[in-house]
Parts: C-alpha cells; structure tokens; sequence
C-alpha cells in the first residue's frame, strides 16, 4: 500500500496548480490568459526566423484554449481552439499557421479512439460537444493570404483593408493571446459572447507555456516564458484597469489582473555581446483597433510613451549639455514613436533608440497620455545577442505594477 503514496500525493499536487492571492502582480503561477507578446515571421525563407510557443495544462482536468491571433497594430485576425486533456502540452511553430496548417487537436467525442489528442495515465480526457465542428487541419489558400497580408502590412481581402504596419520588408509581425474557453467558438475578444455572462471565457488558472524565436539562417534562438495572466473574478470593479478592460468597457469583466506600465532593464552594445540588445515591448493601446485603409494608420498610433531615462554602469545618467545648448539638440533616448505600435521589437542603439552609452540600463515609462485618459498598460522583454550565433532572452523589471502604475522616475 506504501507505494501508492508517492504516486497519489504526486497526482494531488499536480491537480491543485498554485495560485497567487495578488491580484496585481504578474507571477510564474498558471493563469487563464497567456500572452505571447510579440513574433515574427520570416516567410521568405523556410529556414529563416519563426517563432513557436507552447500551451502547457497544469491540471489533471482537461480543458480548451482559445488562442487568437493579432496584428502589430491590434487587429485580430483569427481565432482557434486548441483542447489539452489533462497536464497536456500543445506545440506551435507560427510558420506553420501562416502556411495554412493548423495544430490538429481533439477531445473525447471527436476523437473516441484516442489518436488525435491521446491521454496519458494520469490525464483526463472528456468531450466539448461544441468542438464537433472542428478547423480543418488546412486553412483555405484564400484565408492564408489573408492572414499574409493583414500580419506584412498589405492589403488583406477578408479586412478590406490593412491591418498592421508595412515595414518594408514583407516579415509577418504580430502577438497572440490564449484564453480558457467553455466552448469551441470563432469568437475572438471584442466579440459578442466571449465575456460576461453567457460568455465562453472561464477563469481556470491551468495554462503555462514558454516561447521561442528560432533563426537557422542566422544561426541563433532565444526565449522566455509566455506572460501569465491570472483570473481573479470578484476582484476588479467598474474603472478598475484589467488585461481586457478596452474590450469590455473597462467593467472589470474580463476579471483578467492588469499588466504594469513602468519597467527597467539592462543593455549591452559590445564586447561579447557583439549583436547588441533588442526589447521586445508589448503596449495597450486604449482602443479597440479595426483595419484601416492601406496607406494611413489608425487614430492614437503611433503611440508615444511617457519617461525615458537611460544610466551606465557608473549610475551615470543621459545629461543635456552645459549651456549654450546646440540648437536642437536631444538627448540620446528612444524617439518618438520607437514604440508606436502595440507589438514591437526595437534594437538599443539603433536609429529608434540611440543610447549614450555602450553598457548600462534604461528606465521606461510607457503609460502615454491619450485621448480617454486611463492607464495603458505594457510587457517588455530584452534579448542580448553575442558573436552572431549566441542569444539570451528574459523579462524585464517592472517598476509599479498595473493597480498602482505610479511613475518612480529616478531622481524624481
């Protein structure tokens, strides 16, 4: 009998996830809603970079994700449901979306003989009955050029307009969000019946994953954990900001926990790391964003930020010139709109973001004024590359987090 202890005690703590009782601080603990803050695609080159990500279920009950994906600027332009049974993993390489292949998964009734979504010997496995009209496992020729043009900036035909920003280089560009569902549904946030009652969104906190951007041509990758975002129903009231308060009228509905506003991070732009440093920036931008016509960008866009302030490894900070200060003269720090849409990966260093010194660290303020006047919250990531073949990738350091986004500029 002594032998089934460890396997019983290790099934018990398995189906019982942690969860945080803060609703204001984003933690490692399963959530309802992942966040893949932004990818990229290079469809030129079969070997070239693509980004994948993971869904993992850290409960014994099986359960369905819902996962949508966005444009840079904000536009949703597809949605699909992926079922896990229970402690599943369901694998994604984006390149494979964007050429029409869909992850195939199944539950129960779609699959009775197991060999779409299999269970393992602790795992659950139960029936959707709504998911009996599942995707196919290739998406029609027409919607794939769809997806192309919307996530390169182009004309899409399903739009009947643009969707993202052309950056001239024909990459596909975007994020994802993955949401626990009741339903399998081509509902995507924003829509009619996601949240609130009647609504397909649960508040399971079961989901974890991870991400990758892997580049065969350059001969580097690099990830980090997907942002986990807990639901916390009962917590959140009318006003309150929320991961989802723009598409359910800041109600609190969504019951998702905010995300911060203020955020410090480490740069390198030399020695080993001869690639220098990349931030990948996520943004709220405070509106429900819909395509727009080719040639013209959205209202609010390119979003702006608020503080910027960047110190070397002496606590040296940026400096204005002793007077007469040259005439117009601006101290080295990211230009407006470095940041300006709500996916972005920008290179320290670079034109967008010149910096005074080769090794240090940078305060940003991304909460911007805007039209409406509530907090815009953001997630940021760094990756620091080395030689042109190495890479390392972790979050950044928020400053206040999305209950209390009081700016603590240094000096301040």
């Amino acid at each position: 009998m002594r032998h089934l202890v460890l396997p019983l005690l290790l099934l018990t703590l398995l189906a019982a996830p942690a969860r945080g009782d803060d609703p204001c601080t984003i933690g490692l603990a399963p959530a309802a809603t992942l966040l893949l803050p932004y990818f990229e695609i290079d469809p030129a080159s079969p070997t070239g970079l693509t980004t994948l990500f993971s869904i993992n279920n850290a409960s014994v009950v099986a359960v369905l994700a819902n996962v949508t994906v966005w444009t840079d600027l904000g536009v949703a332009t597809f949605s699909f449901p992926v079922y896990l049974t229970g402690y599943d993993v369901q694998t994604i390489n984006l390149r494979d979306l964007f050429n029409g292949n869909l992850p195939q998964t199944a539950s129960a009734g779609q699959d009775p003989i197991d060999t779409i979504s299999p269970k393992g010997p602790y795992s659950q496995d139960i029936n959707f009955a709504s998911c009996s009209a599942l995707p196919p496992p290739a998406l029609p020729a027409a919607f794939v050029a769809h997806l192309r043009a919307a996530h390169s900036g182009q004309f899409s035909a399903v739009l009947n307009g643009c969707a993202g920003q052309n950056l001239g280089d024909g990459r596909l560009r975007g994020y994802v969000t993955v949401d626990t569902v009741s339903a399998c549904a081509p509902l995507a946030p924003g829509d009619p019946g996601y949240f609130g009652p009647g609504g397909i969104v649960t508040n399971d906190n079961v989901l974890w994953g991870d991400y990758f951007y892997v580049d065969p041509d350059n001969k580097y990758s690099d990830g980090e954990n997907l942002v986990r975002i807990k639901a916390f129903p009962g917590a959140f009231k009318q006003g309150d900001l929320t991961f989802y308060g723009r598409y359910v009228g800041q109600s609190g509905a969504d019951n998702r926990q905010p995300l911060p506003t203020t955020w410090g991070s480490r740069y390198v732009n030399g020695g080993a790391f001869s690639g220098g440093t990349d931030v990948l920036v996520w943004r709220d931008s405070g509106q429900i964003v819909h395509p727009f016509p080719c040639g013209t960008t959205p209202a609010g866009f390119p979003l702006g930020f608020a503080d910027e302030v960047t110190f070397n490894e002496q606590e040296q900070a940026q400096t204005i010139p002793l007077f007469p200060v040259p005439p117009g003269y601006q101290p080295p720090g990211p230009v407006p709109g470095a940041f300006g849409a709500e996916a972005n990966r920008v290179h320290v260093g670079g034109p967008a973001f010149p910096v005074p010194f080769n090794f240090g660290w940078f305060f940003l303020e991304l909460n911007a004024p805007h039209v409406g006047g509530y907090v815009l919250q953001s997630w940021v990531e760094t990756i620091m590359k080395a030689q042109g073949q190495y890479s390392v990738g972790f979050s950044a350091t928020p400053f206040a987090n999305g209950c209390n986004p009081i700016p603590t500029r240094p000096g301040g």
